[in-house]
């Protein structure tokens, strides 16, 4: 519970109920200068305490705050610390006491800021499309030319009144079949964005399996249904020989739902989307079964969302739990994770399950972000604060490890591994950041951080 919230809550609900200040303290064997600092949210309150003033109130601990609270506590005050509320002199030390005063009013508020928020995400995905989409640059430049041939040939008609009769007639010609190529240009164009407004337009078998995946929200519950029913069949401790047993119960049992969820799916529209897709879902399954979700989610509990302790304790690899991590249900009580996954080159290979963060679709994402710089202390959990110039903080969690082959003069490949999650969701986990911690200011990527004195900008931001 949110200690802030207690007391403007308790305050309020003894109004309602007709009990005064003192009548109340003296039922639970305290000061009423006691309860007085207490409703004014100056002295914490939890425990035996907290359970005789709801017992006098005829109330439950749980009426007086929920982890419900606790989340649009932590929504509003990302609100108060919006550089677009610089100058509008938020009473931030007020959040708890608008929540408790007015919970209505607060979820309003937190609801108008998250339609602003996405409203301002889709614009932003927008401008990086038209900046970066090849087939509309490809498609622009075509109708430029054309106009610019057209206003050519009309310049020399202007200029050129004596011209011949013939001459006269073929530059009208020209132009007549440069307009009918516009026209047919531009006709393509509607189309193509027609398309995009109604239907996302992928670009690579990678979007597409994204997309499969965040309609799910991360989690399939065919697959973990039948994945539990079947997991008691992994009778061999050792890894690899209970991992080979998990695949085979995959293509036994789960083959058919797999292929269903590929063949039911609008995302998927390519072949080499649907091997992706298939590939994905298969090592989700194998998760499924290797590691229930009743059982893994408290043990994830118990060891605070620690990715090397559960990849011990399950005997498999970090982007294995990473994975199960962001199939987690949704709820209150869970963190909620994202997993990206970069190559050496600094290439985005896999994002799956996180649609808070803004990632360039078509160009490099930030390069001050813990993903690129993991690798420079392979097998280590790298944690960072990152700070987004539209407010938004998230904590990110990266790994790097080696694949392929290992050996004397052979050379390392590593990838890496990153769970995103906010400072809210952090909170429940290992990964926590005490108010020690810094804070790196990072943006989505060049083209869409409007950070104009950052040194480490490569290009120009679109609102230029």
């Amino acid at each position: 519970m949110v200690n802030a919230i207690l007391g403007t809550r308790i305050q309020q609900y003894r109004r309602e109920v007709g009990i005064t200040q003192a009548a109340l303290a003296r039922e639970v064997g305290i000061s009423p200068s006691y309860l007085n600092l207490i409703e004014w949210n100056k002295r914490p309150i939890a425990g035996a305490l907290l359970r005789k003033i709801a017992s006098a109130l005829n109330l439950s601990p749980d009426d007086l705050g929920s982890m419900a609270e606790e989340r649009l506590n932590a929504t509003l005050s990302e609100i108060a610390h919006l550089p677009s509320l610089k100058d509008a002199n938020v009473e931030r030390e007020r959040t708890s006491e608008f929540i408790g005063r007015f919970p209505g009013w607060a979820r309003a508020m937190a609801a108008l800021a998250q339609s602003e928020h996405e409203a301002t995400v889709r614009a932003q995905v927008l401008s990086d499309r038209l900046s970066n989409d090849p087939y509309l640059g490809a498609e622009i430049h075509k109708m430029l030319n054309r106009m610019t041939a057209i206003r050519s040939v009309a310049d020399i008609l202007v200029d050129y009144s004596d011209l011949p009769p013939e001459r006269r007639d073929r530059f009208i010609e020209i132009i007549h079949e440069e307009i009918r190529v516009l026209s047919d240009n531009g006709e393509t164009l509607a189309t193509y964005l027609d398309k995009s407004v109604h239907a996302e337009k992928f670009l690579t078998p990678a979007d597409e399996v994204e997309a499969l995946f965040d309609e799910h929200g991360g989690r399939f519950d065919v697959i973990e249904t039948i994945a539990g029913e079947i997991s008691h069949m992994l009778t061999d401790l050792r890894p690899l020989p209970r991992r080979v047993k998990a695949r085979a119960l995959v293509d036994e049992h789960l083959k058919g739902p797999i292929q269903r969820i590929i063949t039911d799916s609008s995302q998927i529209e390519t072949t080499a989307a649907a091997d992706r897709a298939r590939q994905l879902l298969t090592d989700y399954a194998v998760g499924a079964i290797l590691m229930p979700m009743a059982a893994f989610t408290q043990e994830a509990k118990n060891l605070r969302y620690d990715i090397e302790a559960l990849a011990e304790a399950y005997s498999t690899e970090v982007d294995t739990i990473c994975h199960r991590l962001i199939s987690i249900p949704r709820g209150d009580g869970f963190p909620r994770f994202g997993y990206l996954q970069a190559n050496a080159s600094g290439m985005i290979i896999e994002k799956l399950g996180f649609e808070k963060l803004i990632i360039p679709r078509y160009a490099a994402a930030c390069p001050l972000w813990v993903l690129f710089r993991a690798q420079q202390s392979p097998e280590a959990v790298i944690r960072q604060r990152a700070l987004f110039p539209s407010g938004d903080r998230f904590v990110f969690i990266a790994r790097a490890r080696n694949t392929g082959m290992t050996g004397f003069g052979r050379p390392r490949h590593y990838v890496t591994d990153m769970l995103v999650t906010t400072e809210v969701d952090a909170g429940m986990t290992i990964y926590a950041p005490d108010t020690a911690s810094v804070v790196e200011e990072v943006g989505p990527g060049c083209r869409l951080c409007s950070r104009q004195s950052c040194p480490h900008r490569v290009d120009a931001p679109l609102t230029q």
